[in-house]
């Protein structure tokens, strides 16, 4: 989370494993490094292409909800997260909300995501009582 709030490039693409797949809220569905990291510099800059939010002046918040340890080198770690400030070409964009599920494993010694599937929450959604 704090390379995202910092839009550390580097260090988010870092904590990725080369052959990851990435699936973002809006339905684009990425595999590596190269597509993860050319989305990412796309968002990260002050003047992203049409078409494409800007996250720099975004702030964001982050709660691990779960860790599921599926085997000594598996985890799946969902949790809940809040994103403001982001913009367009055409001005703000809406302050976010969602879930996020990742899974981590280790490689070679090395603990790095592997898959990361991104959900965002309908504007004004409201988790119902005692879910």
């Amino acid at each position: 989370m704090a390379a995202l709030d910092h839009r550390d490039l580097e260090g988010f693409v870092a904590e990725f494993h080369p052959d990851a797949d990435f699936h973002n809220p809006i339905g684009m569905v990425l595999h590596g490094r190269a597509e993860i990291r050319s989305l990412h510099e796309k968002l990260f800059s002050p003047q992203p292409p049409p078409g494409f939010p800007s996250f720099v002046g975004t702030s964001s918040t982050g709660s691990i909800q779960s860790v599921r340890v599926l085997g000594k080198d598996v985890v799946v770690v969902d949790w809940q997260w809040t994103q403001q400030g982001a913009r367009t070409s055409a001005g703000d964009w809406p302050d976010r909300q969602g879930t996020n599920t990742t899974v981590w494993t280790r490689e070679n010694g090395k603990w790095g995501v592997t898959a990361w599937r991104d959900k965002d929450f309908p504007p004004g959604y409201q988790r119902p009582p005692g879910f």
